[in-house]
């Protein structure tokens, strides 16, 4: 995928384009996806699989996987469908629904009153209720099951980004803000729409193996047990409900947050409000995580699945793996999950992101590593990098007819050698 994706419409949304941003990314939903699958028992996951099965694209994700030593065919594929109903999104596409995807509360300060969506029949609780009805019908035509099944795991999601729960309505937005994708802020030196970047704050490249470590560790650090939200909010309602007072106290703040209409005048975020916004996204995407299995334990009831063959539970030994590969053989490897090795040759720090060419300097090195602002806090002080040899896992993507590596979380570097 090339770079301007990654970086633009699944981290931070676009800047200029027209339309709603995608919630959370695919890295987002993939996480949230790993997140249900870890807690689903094997005939659970045996269930969803032999429901995956009917899925249009379930042959063509299938033929995308790649041995991994931590995530099997079986939990690969249900990370992919969590991300399709976002792929479809404006496409002519006869299972594509535009408006499921967010539930638009009116927004209204100071007071911010409760009102109701005016599209209650068309939008994500309506999309989750046709899911479920769905997945509890065994009869129902296979193909549908499997659609309503990838809904099901992307609209979960979907309710727990504060964002896609409320549309600020203020003088500066008499018709609403449409989800704050046309309330314009500067994290950094340039503009961006709230909505995208809250979209972006768990990651932006697809990398199966990233986000399933991802999950163990958000699981590790959010465990059930300690989450009274699960008994308190039960429902999609609710959950949707509470997503709404997170975008009214912690994305808006109570109606306080400087924003802008136009892209050249957006102010700058107040100091804290990343890191705030950062920890709210992840404990939303581990509430996400086990409603999701929830949901699926209990709607998808069918207990006369075959259970998994050795080709969806079998990881992969090192001598399965591709080998690792040099910084100079990157170029060969666009779209691949790899570990890639080489000297840091020099570390440049700009404004809104953060560069590592690889065994020669810019712009003659062979695969660079970029590291966005929003991420860099979690890396240190990135200068530490230089003239040391590095083990990088990530995805090989194509930017300007060169390959690159982005970086969202600091286990996907290590040094391995001394300066």
């Amino acid at each position: 995928m090339k770079r301007i994706l990654l970086a633009v419409v699944l981290v931070l949304g676009s800047v200029l384009g027209a339309g709603r941003a995608f919630a959370w990314g695919g890295a987002g939903h993939m996480l949230i996806a790993a997140e249900a699958y870890r807690q689903l028992t094997p005939q659970s996951k045996a269930q969803v699989i032999d429901v995956l099965k009917a899925h249009p694209e379930f042959t063509k994700w299938k033929s995308s996987y790649r041995p991994s030593p931590t995530v099997d065919l079986a939990a690969y594929l249900f990370m992919k469908c969590s991300t399709w109903p976002d792929e479809i999104r404006g496409a002519d596409n006869p299972y594509a629904h535009a408006n499921w995807h967010f539930i638009e509360y009116p927004l209204h300060p100071p007071d911010f009153k409760f009102e109701a969506d005016s599209r209650p029949l068309d939008n994500v609780l309506y999309g989750i209720v046709q899911s479920e009805k769905n997945l509890a019908d065994p009869t129902a035509d296979r193909v549908l099951r499997a659609v309503y099944l990838s809904y099901l795991v992307h609209l979960v999601a979907d309710v727990h980004q504060p964002l896609h729960c409320g549309s600020l309505y203020e003088p500066g937005y008499p018709k609403g803000d449409r989800d704050g994708n046309d309330f314009y802020v500067k994290p950094n030196q340039k503009p961006l729409r709230l909505h995208g970047f809250w979209d972006g704050l768990l990651g932006g490249a697809e990398n199966p193996s990233a986000e399933w470590k991802y999950a163990v560790t958000l699981q590790d650090q959010f465990p059930r047990g300690d989450l009274t939200e699960l008994q308190s909010d039960p429902t999609p309602e609710r959950w949707s409900r509470a997503s709404r007072q997170l975008a009214i106290e912690k994305a808006y703040l109570n109606g306080t947050l400087p924003g802008s209409r136009v892209a050249a005048d957006a102010p700058p975020l107040p100091a804290g409000y990343a890191k705030t916004a950062k920890t709210i996204a992840e404990h939303q995407a581990v509430l996400a995580g086990y409603r999701l299995a929830d949901e699926i334990r209990r709607f998808l009831s069918d207990d006369n699945a075959p259970p998994l063959t050795d080709e969806y539970t079998t990881l992969a030994t090192e001598a399965d793996l591709v080998p690792r590969i040099g910084a100079s053989q990157a170029a060969a490897h666009y779209d691949e999950d790899l570990v890639v090795t080489g000297h840091v040759a020099r570390v440049t720090v700009n404004s809104d992101m953060t560069f590592l060419s690889l065994d020669k300097p810019y712009p003659h090195s062979p695969l660079t590593v970029v590291i966005f602002e929003s991420n860099l806090e979690a890396f240190g002080d990135a200068r530490k990098f230089e003239g040391t040899d590095v083990e990088l896992s990530g995805t090989i993507s194509e930017y300007q007819g060169k390959p690159e590596i982005i970086l969202d979380r600091p286990d996907q570097i290590k040094i391995i050698g001394d300066k």
